[in-house]
């Protein structure tokens, strides 16, 4: 007699979802062999919870449910091999059997035990007779039962297999829809971002173009590009519809764009270009207010009294994760030394706090114009 862990043996038969569920109807071809063969008015596919014994299928059977001390396959799965008995009625352990004293007035029995690749045994495929069978099972019967028995638990693992595969699409269903909801909101809240930062670069606009004073005015504009710079990431993040990053390159190319036309400088060109990457939308921001001052600055001071000149601004990550922002031009230069930490103007003084926040360096060369290169290091390609 094999024994077991009982909270074992009854968590895989609840794993299988099969008991008290509406699907006999697809093992009834194993109970008819298994009648056919075994030559009984009686088969059933009987399964052992903690209370109780259930029929999932069967011919000819009685009740569907029966107490455990009523059950003669509670007692086949404590069995080490098919359990066959010619004639219950004269067997101690099953003469005073109500099924055996009363209806059906049973009398054979043999049975295999459905056991998981596990070993853990769920219940049982029997056959039964109203008349005792003193020779029991031939060998090809029986054969036959513990073969069927085998094939039955093959299904109950298909079943499961197929039934987690189909959890497994509604969870990442749901998982799915939940994330274009996420996406839909995010790009929702970016949308609105815009709409308010342009709002407010069209009311510094406003202001500005009604103060007579232009030191005044030129600082509302100067706020005015800050925020049109930080509105246009939050609008590149809403037309890409992917959150994951800004394409920095599209971000500096209509910048600078935005930038020209603000300063409205005919004769300065500015050439931009960058590596095709993606920041993270803070380093983005960062590195777009950088460039706003930057350029901003060599419009205001690089080129007084020139008819022409060149502002180039460059982007690039080497290998080792090294991000380089430079922005140049071929004015007249900073007048004498420049140091960023103890800058007095607004647009340094950000800039520097703006380098600070990436955790980067600042260097200013004054040879044949401004050259200012901020280098940092992108969080992506940094190794601990």
């Amino acid at each position: 007699m094999t024994m077991w862990d009982e909270s074992r043996r009854l968590a895989a038969l609840q794993g299988y979802g099969i008991v008290d569920a509406a699907v006999g109807g697809d093992f009834a071809d194993f109970v008819a062999i298994a009648s056919d063969i075994c030559n009984t008015p009686i088969a059933e596919i009987n399964l052992i919870d903690q209370v109780r014994h259930w029929t999932l299928t069967g011919i000819d059977y009685g009740d569907r449910e029966l107490p455990l001390d009523r059950s003669i396959c509670a007692q086949t799965i404590r069995q080490n091999d098919l359990f066959v008995i010619p004639d219950l009625s004269a067997d101690d352990r099953f003469r005073a059997n109500p099924l055996v004293v009363g209806e059906p007035k049973l009398r054979f029995y043999a049975g295999a035990v459905l056991e998981t690749p596990a070993r853990q045994r769920l219940g049982t495929l029997c056959v039964l007779d109203r008349e005792p069978r003193p020779e029991g099972l031939s060998e090809r019967q029986g054969f036959t039962l513990k073969a069927l028995a085998r094939q039955i638990v093959t299904q109950f693992e298909l079943r499961r297999a197929t039934r987690d595969i189909s959890d497994g699409n509604a969870a990442r269903d749901r998982l799915q829809a939940s994330l274009n909801e996420k996406d839909a909101l995010l790009k929702e809240v970016h949308h609105r971002v815009k709409n308010n930062l342009q709002l407010i670069s069209s009311l510094l606009n406003l202001q500005a173009s009604r103060i007579v004073d232009p030191a005044t005015a030129s600082l509302f504009v100067d706020s005015r590009n800050r925020v049109r710079s930080m509105a246009l990431v939050h609008e590149n993040l809403y037309r890409a519809g992917s959150f994951a990053g800004i394409a920095i390159k599209a971000h500096i190319l209509s910048l600078c764009s935005h930038l020209r036309r603000a300063y409205g400088a005919s004769g300065i060109e500015i050439v931009a270009d960058s590596d095709d990457i993606t920041l993270d939308l803070d380093r983005a921001i960062s590195c777009g207010l950088i460039i706003n001052e930057l350029v901003s600055n060599a419009f205001k001071h690089a080129f007084v009294g020139a008819t022409s000149g060149l502002i180039e601004v460059s982007f690039c990550r080497q290998a080792s994760g090294l991000c380089k922002l430079t922005v140049a031009d071929n004015g007249v230069g900073m007048v004498g030394r420049v140091d960023i930490v103890d800058a007095m103007s607004l647009g340094l003084q950000l800039v520097r706090d703006l380098v600070e926040q990436l955790g980067g360096q600042i260097a200013i060369e004054r040879d044949s114009g401004t050259r200012c290169v901020v280098s940092f290091r992108d969080a992506e390609r940094t190794v601990a």
